[in-house]
């Protein structure tokens, strides 16, 4: 019933809400409408305005260039409007046609109207109505000259604006006479013009980093350097980098001034931080700006920059910078313009010791997360700026920095110590030397002590430079030791002024430095440090003649001392705890040049003795109290045994020190000592190795070195320290009878030994005292021929591991590289005795050697034709001349020793230590390894050979006929002696340490006299001497020498023994 009515109510809701959204509709019509409207009134009135900005801006663009047009008839006002103006409309980004270049070139004329007068735009710096903007407008212009002419890499059109810094940055040029109205002039108009030229300065050039520009400008001059058609280019170039150079001074030269804008230490600072930080720039600008920088440079570096560094200036230097402004300083010393260059060497070294310390921890020889940036000199770096820089750039910073090494400088510093006088104790040129390190905070003193005490810690504070530049510049290290060695007379004058040192002298201090924790708290161990290193350059050009006949650069008394100091110096040292033992003392580290040297005197006196006996041994049954004292690990003096006994003792517990000794000082150990060492070190090897299955091998006598290697060649390098069986087979392929136990292995390798080292194989030459090295032409034997002579080294250090002891003489420098070192021109008399005494010749000729017509080449035959080999890079163009001949004697034995057979001498020793570990012959020296390896060269003991003789069959040491055998050994001369050894081991002569360690014993076996027949009774007849009708013709003596066995028959008679025994 109500169904009408609710209808009726719907209806009126609906119509209601449809004229509620018509309404809302056209309500936000109308709003839109009305913004619509706003937003177009307010962008016909931005639009208005911007035509309005436009046009008045194009007529005032038209003014101001128009009003330029009459810049000649401009009063000094209008131009203070225009220059307004234009301060004004680059604030809002117009740019104006040539606008800053026009005004530019009115300020550098510098004159304009006023009441019929001609007056500088410097008078609105003095009235007080203009001067606030006047100084606002010009430094506006000064910034935007100034940002243009570094930004762009065009350096050449830029005259105006350069020459407009030039006159408006120097306050020296603010200077008026005239006034516009004297009414309005500021008080003390000069002085305020001044103070107000020098803020202009310290507001806008100062602001400015100048470097990378200045950086970019120079990188570019290098590369223009080696084009010929660029030098306007390069000209252009200096003479904005000269500009630029002349601009920063500005700040330095006007500090000094009475005013507060600039002090000197922030001036300073600028010049650092800006010009002398850029690679090169003393080398570049014009020889006035040099001149400019070296006025300054030089004489406020100490006061401004090392005795007050400034954080923020070190920081901004940082690495490289600190780098670059050494060497411009270096650079500015070296000059003959620098009245110091002659007196103060010490200046340079302060300088060079103060920027290392900055630059050291900058750099790193390793790449790390610390180091990640690449460096053309150090290799890798921390450094913030610079490392992109070109390396050409590097090469040039480097030749600047190459003055603190060059021959002037070091002759220099050199002067007093060369000069110094041994027989009075002290520098013989005190004004000299005053000169040179003349510091003002010393006070003046007449005690020797005290002088000779502040002279010691002047050369030490040269060879501490020179240690830090061979620390830091690596790649030049040999050339700065090299020089400092050959600084003639500097050498033997050092030695003497060390001993010197200290209130005891003759190198205590050193020897009680020593045996300190920490050797570098001692100040003058840098001396001793470069001392070693530079001996040790010198020994490598010394040949006899200069020591025992010229007594250069020391007599053989000197040596003698030098020994005997390093000797005991380097052994305390190698007895410092580390906190690993297998790792060396930090300080013996540091003194490798000791060892070296130690060494190179070592082996002069081996080859032509001039030390006293037993000057080498500090490890001996019974040593002195001097010498007990340098064991500071070792001796207990509460200890009753023999210093020998306690170092095998220490040895065999693992206490690293002995270790050390052996492997680093063998000399100071006896011989016979180190040869029971070596031998039980290989028998405990022999213990320890892994155990590997026999090896079996068959071979033809007749082809014993082909089959040898066939068989043998890829055998592993555990399987040579194992068993090898060998049989001998006939020509028809039948084993030889036998039983390997030892001796046909033994056979084996001395024979297949013996036929490599035949001259006519061609593997092997040999020297005039018929000593084997491996041959350089040994290529005819194929490509495997390197194969060849690793496979023999094997086989000799397989003789010396098991024992067998070779009839071979090697050469002295094949041992000498077969122990690890190094051989030159002394060790090339042995191997080619007519070059080593040209070499020679050539070394100490007094004349002009260019007349030899000699160059960098070595021409030698080969298979009948002439081949040249360079000496180095462009040898064959490179003539020999006064100041190069030491390179070139070195640089050819090089050649002759080392580099002829470089990979066939490789290759042998690549062998050898496959079996033998280079640590084991480290215990020897090249003598004493020739001996180890084939017995000592004297007549053996017939006593030691008999006490240690076996006999079998029926023979007893007091058989008749033995008895007779050792009268007739004993009464053999030596060639006798050594043949009958041949005959019954192989090798003439004895093993080392007697005959005890000959391996198999020999052994004298009875056999019958008749060859054909060898019953029983002829057995025992010979053993009761009965005759067996005195056969004269019967059966002579025989050996096997694989066994070291002598089949002896039993002769009736002395004189038939004696008889047959030399006739086989």
């Amino acid at each position: 019933m109500f169904s009408p009515t609710n209808q009726t109510k719907e209806k009126f809701i609906e119509t209601t809400r449809q004229e509620r959204e018509k309404r809302e509709k056209e309500r936000i019509k109308k709003q839109q409408q009305e913004r619509e409207t706003k937003a177009a009134t307010t962008i016909q009135s931005w639009w208005k305005r911007r035509e309005q900005r436009s046009a008045s801006r194009m007529q005032c663009q038209a003014w101001w260039n128009s009003s330029m047009d009459k810049a000649n008839e401009l009063s000094i006002l209008d131009f203070y409007q225009l220059l307004g103006v234009y301060c004004i409309m680059a604030r809002h980004g117009v740019v104006l046609d040539n606008g800053q270049r026009r005004l530019v070139k009115c300020l550098t004329r510098n004159t304009f109207k006023h009441n019929n007068a001609k007056v500088p735009y410097y008078c609105l710096l003095i009235d007080m109505r203009y001067m606030d903007q006047a100084v606002k407008y010009l430094e506006v212009l000064i910034v935007q000259c100034i940002a243009e002419c570094t930004s762009s890499n065009d350096t050449t059109s830029f005259g105006p604006e350069l020459t407009f810094l030039l006159q408006y940055l120097n306050p020296k040029t603010y200077a008026t006479r005239h006034m516009l109205d004297t009414c309005h002039v500021i008080d003390i108009p000069d002085k305020i013009l001044q103070s107000r030229a020098q803020t202009i300065l310290k507001r806008t050039l100062c602001q400015f980093n100048l470097r990378d520009a200045l950086i970019l400008c120079v990188q570019h001059m290098i590369k223009l350097q080696d084009r010929k058609d660029a030098t306007a280019k390069l000209n252009a170039c200096k003479l904005w980098l000269s500009t630029m150079t002349r601009l920063t001074l500005y700040p330095i030269e006007n500090a000094e001034l009475s005013s507060d804008a600039l002090d000197m230490a922030t001036a300073c600072h600028y010049l650092w931080t800006n010009t002398l930080a850029v690679p090169c720039i003393t080398r570049l600008v014009n020889d006035m700006m040099a001149d400019r920088l070296r006025t300054w440079a030089l004489t406020t570096v100490k006061t401004y920059l090392m005795e007050a560094p400034s954080a923020s200036c070190m920081e901004q230097l940082d690495g490289n910078g600190s780098l670059f402004l050494l060497a411009n300083l270096v650079d500015l010393w070296n000059s003959d313009k620098n009245p110091q260059k002659t007196e103060h060497g010490a200046q340079m070294m302060e300088w060079t010791a103060f920027f290392f310390q900055y630059m050291e921890p900058r750099f790193s020889d390793r790449q790390s997360p610390s180091f990640p940036a690449y460096h053309p000199i150090f290799k890798w770096s921390k450094a913030t700026w610079g490392n992109s820089i070109p390396s050409v750039v590097f090469d040039n910073v480097m030749c600047q920095l190459e003055y603190l090494w060059s021959r002037s400088f070091m002759d220099q510093l050199f002067a007093d110590i060369i000069q110094f006088d041994t027989v009075k104790n002290s520098p013989t040129s005190t004004t000299s030397t005053k000169m040179l390190f003349s510091k003002k905070s010393q006070p003046h003193t007449n005690s020797h002590h005290d002088t000779m005490a502040l002279f010691s810690m002047q050369v030490a504070s040269i060879f501490s430079m020179y240690m830090q530049l061979t620390q830091v510049f690596k790649a030049h290290r040999r050339v700065i030791f090299y020089r400092i060695a050959f600084t003639s007379q500097l050498m033997p004058q050092l030695w003497k002024l060390m001993n010197c040192f200290g209130p005891k002298g003759n190198m205590v201090i050193y020897l009680n430095a020593a045996k300190q924790a920490d050797i570098n708290r001692e100040p003058l161990v840098q001396i001793l440090k470069v001392f070693c290193e530079a001996c040790s350059i010198v020994f490598l050009t010394l040949d006899d003649v200069d020591i025992f006949t010229r007594q250069e650069p020391f007599s053989p008394s000197t040596l003698i001392d030098i020994s005997r100091f390093l000797n005991q110096f380097y052994f305390s040292l190698i007895q410092q705890h580390t906190d690993i033992p297998s790792e060396l003392p930090p300080a013996a580290n540091a003194f490798t040049s000791a060892r070296r040297l130690l060494l190179q005197i070592y082996d002069l006196d081996l080859h032509h003795p001039f030390c006293p006996p037993n000057h080498w041994l500090l490890i001996q049954t019974s040593s002195s109290n001097s010498i007990k004292s340098l064991f500071s690990s070792l001796f207990n003096e509460n200890t009753k045994d023999t210093l020998a006994a306690m170092f095998v003792d220490k040895l065999k517990q693992g206490d690293p020190v002995p270790l050390r000794i052996l492997q680093l000082m063998p000399h100071t150990v006896s011989f016979d000592m180190r040869l029971k060492i070596f031998r039980e070190w290989i028998e405990l090897d022999k213990y320890t190795c892994t155990k590997t299955a026999n090896r079996h091998i068959t071979v033809r006598r007749s082809q014993v070195l082909e089959d040898g290697y066939q068989q043998l060649v890829n055998l592993p390098a555990s399987a040579w320290k194992g068993t090898i069986r060998v049989s001998f087979v006939n020509e028809l392929g039948m084993e030889e009878a036998g039983i390997d136990q030892g001796g046909p292995f033994k056979d084996f390798l001395t024979m297949m030994i013996a036929e490599a080292f035949e001259p006519n194989y061609g593997l092997f030459s040999s020297t005039k005292t018929h000593s084997f090295y491996p041959s350089a032409t040994s290529s005819v034997h194929g490509r495997h021929h390197i194969q060849l002579f690793e496979f023999i080294g094997k086989a000799i250090g397989k003789a010396l591991y098991e024992g067998v002891l070779l009839d071979v003489q090697f050469a002295g420098f094949l041992l000498a590289r077969l122990l690890g070192r190094n051989v030159f021109l002394q060790e090339l008399k042995e191997l080619d005795e007519e070059v080593w005494r040209n070499l020679t010749f050539i070394k100490h000729y007094d004349g002009n050697v260019e007349d030899l017509c000699l160059s960098f080449e070595a021409d030698e035959q080969v298979f009948g034709k002439v081949e040249s080999h360079e000496l180095k890079f462009r040898g064959k163009s490179t003539i020999v001349t006064n100041s190069n001949k030491v390179e070139y004697v070195y640089l050819m034995a090089d050649y002759k020793l080392n580099q002829r057979a470089k990979e066939q001498t490789k290759a042998f020793i690549r062998g050898f230590r496959t079996v033998i570990s280079e640590s084991w012959i480290r215990l020897f020296s090249p003598p004493e390894l020739q001996r180890v390896l084939s017995g000592e060269d004297t007549d053996f003991d017939v006593n030691d050979l008999r006490k240690h003789t076996q006999y079998d069959n029926g023979y007893f040491d007091h058989h008749p006929v033995i008895r007779s055998l050792w009268q007739i050994v004993a009464e053999f001369n030596s060639t006798e002696k050594r043949a009958f050894l041949k005959f019954v081991t192989g090798c003439p002569k004895p093993p080392l340490g007697g005959f005890d360690y000959l391996q198999p014993a020999f052994t004298v076996r009875m056999v019958s006299i008749d060859s054909t027949n060898m019953d029983g009774t002829k057995i025992v007849k010979s053993f009761f001497k009965l005759n067996l009708n005195n056969n004269k013709s019967g059966r002579l003596p025989s050996s096997s020498t694989c066994f070291n066995l002598l089949k002896l028959p039993a002769y009736t008679k002395k004189s038939l023994l004696k008889e047959k025994l030399v006739y086989a």
